[in-house]
């Protein structure tokens, strides 16, 4: 008995030991290493492997609907506390300007290994804008004072633009793709990926948003709130932007097991993140029935709020129901949920790059700040282009890491 009792203790102990490591692990991965100063760190939330009730239970208005009620089965992931923010974003944008700045400006910028170049960073993430030879240098990188509202020259949003290249597992999968050239399934495309800042005026007509058009994403003041005008292509260049420039080289450098990613959550593990975080939807639906004249409901918010000043759930995630209204991975098919798989469920329809509008639709999931309370809930879904923009949508990404 006491040779068991040792036993347990011992794993115990080796247990949280291997936890700790790999909580500080990630810690470091993620962690931000920016000029910028007091923006918030990208810290996760261990998400365990489970079982929950996809679909509203309550609802069993017809036999159809209470089918469509089932459990699935989630694989353990890491998810983001709270949504991505405007430092966070913006240190992606400072690092493809800087990047693509490095390219044209050659020379001392660009390292050269044989027949492959690559940024020198020690010197481009030191370049400064404001040099008139570099200016002179970079030539159209810049906006022509003439075409600027404040008759200043400053970088063309347009020229920042990242390079999407990978291997489409899912399409190379397909049985009647078994005998193609494997090449034939590498995929590159370009996103511009700088936020769309005017949405904030074209979300809502005849309202005095200029102020946030011109500063919610450039102003420290707002640097810990969460970006929005963010659309899924761009979300999902951010997510490939950590993978890459994150995650592998930590891998290779520690030598760990290598094929962590970053991506945005499916549909379902948002919903099972949410079903753990339910403290937050359960003070929120109360809050809604104590509103008997519905007229008289009002938004809980004027504007987002810093990520951090939110509702937080049971298990320590920010803002599920409210603040930003969230992309998910997942394409929006109606009946999709009759026919997905029970372990890990997701539907994914077309490429980035489709024209077909019906293959272009993601889901979207959680309330926002614009949002009545009734509506700020984990139930709200909706959809949009993947190249849609919206003054109230943004993202929070997932983390896979190997054991």
């Amino acid at each position: 008995m006491r040779f068991i009792s040792c036993f347990v203790i011992t794993f115990l102990l080796i247990s949280n030991s291997v936890y700790a490591q790999k909580s500080l692990r990630l810690k470091k991965l993620v962690a931000k290493k920016s000029a910028i100063s007091s923006t918030i760190p990208l810290s996760v939330v261990e998400i365990p492997t489970g079982t929950f009730i996809m679909g509203d239970e309550n609802d069993t208005s017809s036999v159809t609907k209470k089918e469509r009620v089932k459990p699935v089965l989630i694989s353990g992931f890491y998810i983001s506390q709270t949504e991505i923010t405007n430092a966070q974003y913006r240190e992606f944008v400072h690092w493809v300007r800087d990047s693509i700045a490095a390219r044209i400006l050659g020379g001392e910028y660009i390292k050269i290994n044989g027949s492959d170049t690559a940024v020198n960073w020690k010197l481009a993430s030191k370049i400064n804008y404001n040099n008139p030879q570099i200016i002179e240098r970079l030539g159209d990188f810049f906006i022509d004072p003439s075409r600027s509202v404040d008759n200043k020259r400053s970088i063309d949003p347009k020229r920042l633009v990242y390079l999407m290249h990978g291997f489409n597992y899912l399409e190379a999968a397909k049985k009647e793709n078994r005998d193609r050239n494997p090449t034939e399934f590498i995929y590159k495309y370009e996103i511009p990926i700088y936020p769309d800042t005017l949405c904030w005026l074209r979300d809502f007509g005849y309202s005095n948003n200029e102020h946030m058009a011109v500063n919610y994403f450039s102003s420290p003041k707002y640097q810990n709130f969460p970006v929005v005008g963010v659309s899924w292509n761009q979300a999902n260049a951010f997510c490939d932007w950590i993978t890459k420039q994150k995650i592998y080289p930590y891998q290779i450098k520690n030598k760990l097991s290598q094929g962590g990613r970053c991506r945005l959550p499916t549909e379902a593990e948002w919903l099972y993140a949410a079903s753990l975080d339910e403290r937050t939807a359960q003070a929120n639906a109360k809050a809604a029935k104590k509103k008997k004249d519905t007229s008289e409901e009002q938004p809980a918010r004027i504007f987002p709020v810093n990520v951090y000043e939110g509702q937080k759930g049971n298990i320590g995630l920010y803002n599920m129901t409210d603040n930003v209204s969230e992309w998910v991975l997942t394409s929006y098919y109606e009946g999709g949920e009759n026919f997905q798989n029970r372990f890990n469920p997701d539907i994914q329809i077309g490429t980035p790059t489709t024209q077909s509008r019906f293959q272009r639709r993601k889901v979207i999931r959680g309330g926002s700040w614009k949002d009545t309370p009734s509506m700020q809930t984990t139930s709200n879904r909706s959809y949009d282009d993947m190249d849609a923009t919206h003054s109230y949508l943004g993202f929070r990404v997932v983390l896979n890491m190997p054991q």
